[in-house]
């Protein structure tokens, strides 16, 4: 017949006992005749802890009542083994059937009181109640695991639907329904990453913030520097106003022209009048080369030439430029870049001195004209 067993196994791992979980297809038939049947197939199992509220509730481990009834009935099996073991041995053994063979050439061995010893009895009766013993032991958990699959499943246990509905002393007030406003893992995730782009956005307006107070700043000194001079009425000039012409020959970039009196210990001062000389001489040969390649320009054809393979002359001196600039550089004199023109070191220039290098092209212009 099929019996009430649910489609359950218990199984103890490492001092916790898990209640497995088969398919409900799976089932367990047993009769008093023949033994449990243990073909039954399945593809499948799950293993889940059993609801926890009922030892809560009642501040007892509920398995420990289940071990003390398998351990009464262990202790039982235990006192009768050792009551039939006394039993048997006290018993003659020619009361249990053995015999001496007499009609054999050997004498009998007997103990102090002329009473035949017989070694094999207490070999087979020890062998025999370790046997009944197994026998007991296995029927017994076999028993008792299907009483303690019951015992679980349908009276130490909280159904399911129900667990909802118990409340002990330290849930009250607890809500166990998850609202809609719980946060989940993406949404934190896009929290994050919003956080994270509106940082980087503060960060760059601070930047542009900066930026744009330098720039009003600025502004702001031209704005006043003009209407100082509107103020005044009287035009700025190199005639009624000096102009300051000291960065000329005290800024780094004229002390490494070697402009001035600053150009250093070993090497020979260069007066401003001698590279202003030889920049001016130079202005009517650029302009005539400019004028001489117009008209050249304007006869070349839109389409594109194909660029012509270099030359390995023309390799091996862009190389030799190469080291050449490399070693200047290294020498800390000028460096040479990549228009072939010398690259000027020194600080930026503020709009001051730019205000002066007009004035002083201003005055060029003007001695030039007359």
């Amino acid at each position: 017949m099929k019996s009430w067993m649910s489609p359950r196994m218990l199984l103890i791992v490492d001092g916790r006992r898990w209640l497995v979980e088969f398919p409900p297809r799976v089932f367990c038939s047993f009769n008093a005749s023949s033994p449990a049947r243990e073909d039954q197939s399945f593809s499948r199992w799950t293993m889940r802890r059993p609801p926890c509220s009922l030892s809560t509730s009642v501040t007892h481990p509920w398995y420990s009542l289940i071990d003390d009834i398998i351990n009464s009935i262990n202790n039982l099996i235990y006192q009768a083994i050792s009551s039939l073991e006394s039993g048997l041995l006290n018993t003659p053994p020619e009361r249990l059937g053995f015999s001496h063979d007499s009609s054999g050439p050997s004498i009998a061995e007997t103990d102090e009181d002329g009473n035949v010893v017989y070694p094999e009895a207490k070999l087979e009766i020890e062998n025999g109640l370790h046997q009944l013993e197994t026998l007991l032991e296995a029927n017994v958990d076999k028993a008792f695991d299907k009483f303690e699959i019951y015992v679980l499943r349908n009276i130490l246990t909280v159904p399911g639907d129900l667990l909802s509905w118990v409340r002990l002393k330290h849930y009250e007030g607890l809500s166990f329904e998850s609202s809609p406003d719980t946060p989940t893992p993406e949404t934190i995730h896009a929290q994050r990453r919003k956080l994270f782009e509106t940082k980087k956005l503060n960060r760059s307006l601070k930047e542009e913030r900066a930026r744009n107070d330098a720039v009003i700043s600025q502004l702001q000194s031209i704005m006043s520097t003009v209407e100082t001079a509107k103020a005044d009425g009287v035009p700025k000039t190199a005639k009624n106003k000096p102009v300051d012409l000291s960065f000329l020959s005290s800024t780094p970039a004229a002390r490494q022209l070697r402009v001035g009196v600053d150009a250093g210990p070993n090497a020979k001062p260069t007066p401003l009048t001698t590279n202003t000389t030889f920049i001016l001489s130079q202005l009517p040969a650029l302009q005539t080369t400019l004028e001489q390649l117009r008209p050249k320009l304007a006869a070349l054809p839109n389409a594109t030439v194909p660029m012509e393979t270099k030359s390995k002359r023309d390799e091996r001196k862009e190389y030799i430029e190469s080291r050449i600039r490399l070693h200047l550089e290294r020498a800390g004199q000028l460096a040479m870049g990549d228009d072939g023109n010398p690259v000027v070191a020194g600080r930026r220039i503020d709009i001051r001195e730019a205000h002066a290098l007009e004035s002083v092209a201003n005055m060029l212009t003007q001695d030039r004209s007359v």
